[in-house]
C-alpha cells in the first residue's frame, strides 16, 4: 500500500462529529480505507463539489487517529456505475484488503458510494462483520457486530439500491410520456430532417429523396442487406447524410447503417419506441441488443410522419432480413454452390435446415445436422441426394412457370431497364449538385474584394475544387450512358417468345446460379423431406409461395439393400430365377426390366448387384443348404446312416445306385430314400464284396422307382 497525498486542504468548521467511542485501539493498528466514486465521467466531469467532499473524508479518518501513512484512497472506480453491472476493480481491492484483515475502518460519503445494488452491499457487510470492520460515512460510524447499527445499514443500502430504481423509473415515464405522443426521438435518420419542433419531416433536397427512393426498390430485388451493401458500394451509390450543422454530406453507408434503415419504421411513416430489447451484461458484450417484433414495441404509431414505403412493405423486409439469418429454423440468402435448394430446404422430423454437403460438383447431399449442433441428441437419419430432390423439384417447378415464362422474361428485362434509369437519374442529380456548388464559388469568388487575396485564395481554391467534382460526375454519367441497356426489338421480342415455349431447354442450359436459387425462392418457401423407417421412400412437401402445399413421395439413394422398400420382393424374384437356372447378366435384365431399382437410384442394376444379393445369408441358405422334404437326404447323413462313408455314397451316385440331383450351387447332392430305399440300400452295403465292387446281386444296383422329382 502507498500513501496518497490529500488533495484537498480541511475546511475548519464543517465537521459532523463521530460516534467515535466504536473505534478502538484494535481498529488504529489497522488501515484506513476511503472509497471515492463517481457513476459516470460526466458527473466525474461536472460534478467535482461531490468529489472534493468524498476526498476530505481523509482528513476525517485523521482526526480520530488514524496516521496518514495508514489512509489508504481507493478511487478506481471514479466513473464507473455501482449498480452492478460493471466491473469495479477498486472495489475487489477494497474486499481483498479486508479479508487480508488489514483495514479497520471502511469510509464512504454515503452508502450509495460503496454499492447500488444488494448483492455487492451483503458482500462487503458480511466480510467486515466478520473481521470486526468498521463502515463509515458523513452520518457517523458503525459497528457491523451490533444490532442496532447493523439495521441502520441495511436500511440504508436498501434506501440507495431503491434510489437508483426510482431515478430510472422517474426518468422513464418521461421519456415514454414523450414517446406516446410520438415525439420522442434521439436521431433523425438519414433521408429526413428536423422541423422547427423537432419532428422528422421529407428532406427538401429531391436528390436526397430519389437515393431513399432507389435504396428501397435495390433491396427489393436483391432481397439482402448484405448483398445491398456490396451493390451501394461496388456502383458507388451515396446517400445523403447530414452533419451537426445541416449541410448535405454524400457518402456510402456503412452495413450496420444499411440494417437500420431497414429496421426503421420512420421509413413507413411510423413511429416505434423500444425496438430494442437489452440483455445483461455478457450478452452486452457480444451484440446484446435483439430487435423486438412490433408487437412487442412500447408505442406503436402508424402513419405519423411521412414514409418512403407502405407498412406492409417494411414487415416484408423485415420478414426477409430474418430469413437471411444463419439459424437452424431459416431459409438464409441465397449462396454459391451447386444445390438450387440450398437453404430451403428442411427435415420433417426435427423442423431444422437441411445443410447441403459437397462430394464434388454434381455429387453431394441434403443431410440434417442437429446431432452436430446439439450434444446428446441422435441424429434424425433424413438425408437425400440433393441431385435427386433438385431434379424432381425443377420439374415441378417448371410446370408452374410454363404458363407465365414469356411474361416473365419480358418483366426481367423491363426492371433491368427500370432501374438503370433510376441509377441515371441519380448520375443526374449529382451532376446538378456539383454545377451549383460550382456557380455558388463562382458567386462567393465575384464578390471578394481582389484585393483581400488570403480570402481569394481560399474561395479561389474552392471553386477548383468545385469544379474538379463536376467533371468527375460528368464523367461517370457519361461512362454509364456508354453501357446501354439492353432494349427489345419486335425481332427481339418474336425470338424470345419462340424460345420462352420451352422452358425446360431455357433453364437446364447453364449451371446452377444465383438467380435461378433466387427464382426458386420466389415461387417455393420451402421444401420440407420426411423419411420413412429409414428406407428409400422420402415424403416431400412443396410449400408454394401464397400458402398452397402438394405432397409428393420421392425415392432415394441407400446405402444398403435391406433400406430398400421392396427389399423382400427384389431378394425373392432374385432367387427364383436364379434356381431356374438363369445366370447373373439375365437375372439383372429382367430385374431392371420389371421395375426393381439398384441402392444407388442413379444406377442400373447390374451384374455385381445379382452376385452381393446372392451372398445374403437368406439366399446362401436357400441355395447351398435350403431346408429338405420329407425323406430327402444329404449325403454325409445318409452316408452316417448306412454306417459307410461319403465317398463310397457319392461313387454310388455317380454309378447310378441311388436316386440323387446335384443342386446348381455349392455342388450339394441330394438323394431320395424312403423305409424301402433305405432297406435296399442297407441289403446293397452288406452284398458288397468289397469297397467300390459290384455287389454279389446285380438287382440290387437299381434305385426303387419313384414318383415324385427331387426338390
Amino acid at each position: 500500500m502507498n500513501e496518497l497525498s490529500l488533495p484537498i486542504p480541511p475546511k475548519p468548521g464543517v465537521l459532523i462529529p463521530f460516534n467515535a467511542s466504536k473505534v478502538t485501539v484494535d481498529h488504529l493498528s489497522h488501515h484506513a480505507v476511503l472509497y471515492v466514486r463517481q457513476s459516470t465521467p460526466q458527473q466525474l466531469r461536472d460534478h467535482r463539489e461531490s468529489t472534493e467532499r468524498q476526498y476530505q473524508l481523509a482528513h476525517r479518518l485523521a482526526s480520530f487517529g488514524w496516521g496518514h501513512d495508514q489512509i489508504v484512497i481507493i478511487d478506481e472506480d471514479l466513473g464507473i456505475s455501482g449498480s452492478g453491472r460493471e466491473n469495479r476493480p477498486g472495489f475487489q481491492r477494497l474486499l481483498n484488503l479486508v479479508t487480508e484483515q488489514k483495514v479497520g475502518v471502511v469510509m464512504g460519503l454515503e452508502m450509495s458510494r460503496l454499492a447500488r445494488n444488494s448483492k455487492d452491499w451483503s458482500d462487503l457487510f458480511e466480510v467486515c462483520a466478520i473481521y470486526q470492520v468498521l463502515i463509515a460515512d458523513e452520518d457517523g460510524i458503525f459497528d457491523t457486530n451490533d444490532p442496532n447499527d447493523r439495521l441502520v445499514l441495511g436500511l440504508k443500502g436498501i434506501i440507495s439500491e431503491m434510489e437508483l430504481h426510482t431515478m430510472k423509473v422517474r426518468l422513464e415515464r418521461g421519456r415514454l410520456n414523450k414517446a406516446q405522443r410520438g415525439e420522442m426521438f434521439h436521431q433523425i435518420p438519414v433521408g429526413y430532417i428536423s422541423n422547427q419542433v423537432g419532428l422528422p419531416e421529407f428532406d427538401p433536397d429531391e436528390s436526397a429523396r430519389h437515393a431513399m427512393q432507389t435504396f428501397f426498390q435495390l433491396f427489393e430485388t436483391l432481397g439482402s442487406g448484405y448483398g445491398l451493401y456490396h451493390h451501394l458500394h461496388k456502383h458507388q451509390i451515396l446517400l445523403p447524410f447530414r452533419d451537426a450543422t445541416g449541410r448535405l454530406d454524400w457518402r456510402p453507408p456503412a452495413l450496420s447503417t444499411v440494417h437500420e434503415i431497414l429496421r426503421h419504421p420512420l421509413y413507413a411513416g411510423a413511429y416505434g419506441y423500444c425496438r430494442r430489447k437489452r440483455y445483461g451484461k455478457r450478452m452486452r458484450q457480444t451484440n446484446g441488443e435483439k430487435y423486438l417484433p412490433p408487437e412487442k414495441w412500447k408505442v406503436l404509431i402508424k402513419d405519423r410522419f411521412p414514409a418512403y414505403i407502405t407498412w406492409p412493405q417494411y414487415e416484408a423486409n423485415r420478414q426477409r432480413l430474418r430469413n437471411n439469418h444463419q439459424r437452424a429454423g431459416q431459409t438464409g440468402p441465397a449462396r454459391n454452390g451447386s444445390a438450387l435448394l440450398s437453404g430451403i430446404v428442411f427435415c420433417g422430423c426435427c423442423h431444422r435446415r437441411l445443410s447441403p454437403y459437397y462430394r464434388s460438383d454434381t455429387r453431394g447431399s441434403y443431410a440434417c445436422a442437429r446431432h452436430r449442433s446439439a450434444a446428446g441428441v441422435r441424429p434424425c437419419g433424413t438425408s437425400i441426394s440433393y441431385p435427386t430432390l433438385d431434379d424432381f423439384v425443377t420439374d415441378k417447378l417448371l410446370e408452374a412457370l410454363q404458363p407465365a415464362a414469356l411474361e416473365l422474361s419480358l418483366n426481367v428485362v423491363e426492371d433491368e431497364v427500370t432501374r438503370r434509369k433510376e441509377l441515371e437519374t441519380g448520375c443526374l442529380h449529382r451532376v446538378e449538385q456539383a454545377r451549383y456548388q460550382v456557380d455558388l464559388a463562382e458567386r462567393r469568388y465575384s464578390h471578394v474584394d481582389p484585393a483581400n487575396r488570403l480570402v481569394a485564395a481560399s474561395l479561389e481554391h474552392q471553386w477548383n475544387l468545385a469544379l474538379q467534382h463536376l467533371a468527375e460526375a460528368e464523367a461517370k454519367l457519361a461512362e454509364f450512358r456508354q453501357h446501354q441497356c439492353l432494349r427489345l426489338s419486335d425481332d427481339d421480342r418474336e425470338e424470345l417468345q419462340q424460345a420462352c415455349r420451352d422452358v425446360a431447354t431455357l433453364w437446364n442450359g447453364d449451371a446452377v446460379t444465383k438467380d435461378k436459387k433466387e427464382i426458386v425462392r420466389l415461387l417455393i418457401e420451402r421444401v420440407v423431406c420426411h423419411v420413412h423407417d429409414k428406407s428409400d421412400r422420402v415424403a416431400v412437401s412443396i410449400i408454394w409461395s401464397g400458402g398452397f402445399e402438394s405432397c409428393h413421395e420421392v425415392s432415394r439413394g441407400v446405402m444398403k439393400y435391406e433400406q430398400l422398400d421392396g427389399y423382400r420382393e427384389l431378394i425373392q424374384r432374385t432367387l427364383e430365377m436364379t434356381l431356374q437356372g438363369m445366370r447373373s447378366p439375365k437375372v439383372a435384365e429382367v430385374l431392371e426390366r420389371e421395375g426393381f431399382r439398384s441402392a444407388k437410384i442413379r444406377k442400373r442394376i447390374s451384374n455385381d448387384m445379382v452376385i452381393k444379393l446372392l451372398m445374403t445369408e437368406e439366399c446362401v441358405k436357400q441355395l447351398q443348404n435350403p431346408d429338405l422334404l420329407e425323406n430327402h437326404w444329404r449325403t454325409e447323413s445318409l452316408a452316417k446312416t448306412l454306417n459307410i462313408k461319403e465317398k463310397q455314397l457319392k461313387d454310388w451316385v455317380t454309378r447310378g445306385w441311388v436316386t440323387a440331383v446335384q443342386r446348381p450351387f455349392g455342388r450339394t447332392w441330394v438323394i431320395y430314400a424312403d423305409g424301402d430305399e433305405i432297406q435296399r440300400l442297407h441289403k446293397l452295403v452288406a452284398n458288397q464284396s468289397g469297397q467300390g465292387r459290384r455287389p454279389r446281386t446285380e438287382s440290387l444296383c437299381k434305385p426303387v422307382a419313384i414318383g415324385r422329382q427331387i426338390q
